[in-house]
């Protein structure tokens, strides 16, 4: 039987939501700050998102609504 790493299946998926969401900042032309700013979140927690160290849904959701 095959076994999932869910570790990393989590690290991948955690990865890729950051990714998307700095490609839309960027898009957005709006720097950490800016977006920090907007959501009441640090600069810390929206950069851990972003490179996929966290994956906080509600910190997740608040970049999305600002993005939006």
């Amino acid at each position: 039987m095959d076994h999932v790493n869910i570790e990393t299946s989590s690290d991948d998926a955690g990865k890729a939501v950051g990714s998307r969401l700095r490609e839309a900042r960027i898009a957005r032309s709006y720097s950490l700050e800016d977006l920090a700013i907007a959501t009441g979140l640090t600069e810390a927690e929206i950069s851990a998102i972003e490179v996929g160290t966290s994956i906080d849904a509600l910190h997740i959701e608040r970049i999305e609504h600002a993005l939006g």
